[in-house]
């Protein structure tokens, strides 16, 4: 099944990509390899590492759960390189630089990001409530080949405000079965075969009842 990513987490990559096209942040992309680069203190120095590709694997993957952790995560790839190398150091500077430049994109989008994100959790909430308040008899029923499949076809139909909502309530299911998609860099692949049962079967309800409305509206 794909669908398309929460509108926060775009423009939280959004934000990396434009960093990402400035000179320095080459620096900045990988993680630190301390031994190759015979920095035998750093690991004592920086208790954290952290590296602007891992925040960017981390934010496709579902692992940071909200803005905030983004946020806090960007800053930590420069927090380190300032901490680690002293004033004046050209890796100091290019970290000040870019820590500067990821501020005011910030400032500039925060209010849009979080208010992505407060209405797809708003929405995943409505959804789950209404989802627990349904029959749920069927829960140990194990989901057949078929099932599974007009489920996924469902899925795929909803809208992109509903479809937000499924993503968010599988990633506080299982953040892991959420992949990349090898298409379209804008779209989550979800792997329902290694959601449990009670699982599926609550999201069988959440997309039929996203399904019944837009048939209602339409």
């Amino acid at each position: 099944v794909k669908m398309s990513k929460p509108g926060w987490v775009k423009k939280c990559g959004n934000i990396l990509k434009q960093l990402s096209a400035h000179p320095n942040s080459w620096v900045f992309n990988e993680p630190v390899d301390a031994e190759k680069l015979g920095l035998p203190d750093y690991h004592i120095v920086i208790k954290r590492p952290m590296d602007l590709g891992t925040v960017k694997s981390n934010l496709e993957k579902g692992v940071l759960a909200n803005p905030q952790q983004f946020k806090d995560d960007v800053l930590l790839v420069f927090r380190n390189a300032m901490t680690y190398n002293p004033e004046g150091h050209d890796v100091h500077v290019m970290a000040k630089t870019l820590k500067v430049l990821f501020e005011g994109k910030w400032s500039q989008n925060e209010g849009i990001i979080m208010d992505a994100y407060n209405n797809a959790g708003s929405a995943s909430e409505s959804t789950k409530s209404k989802a627990g308040s349904e029959d749920s008899s069927l829960d140990n029923v194990p989901m057949t080949y078929e099932e599974k499949r007009e489920l996924s076809a469902s899925m795929n139909k909803l809208p992109g405000k509903r479809l937000a909502s499924v993503v968010s309530f599988i990633h506080e299911k299982n953040s892991k079965i959420l992949m990349q998609s090898g298409d379209d860099p804008d779209e989550l692949e979800v792997d329902i075969d290694k959601l449990d049962n009670a699982t599926l079967r609550q999201l069988e309800r959440i997309v039929r009842e996203a399904n019944t409305k837009k048939k209602k509206r339409g």
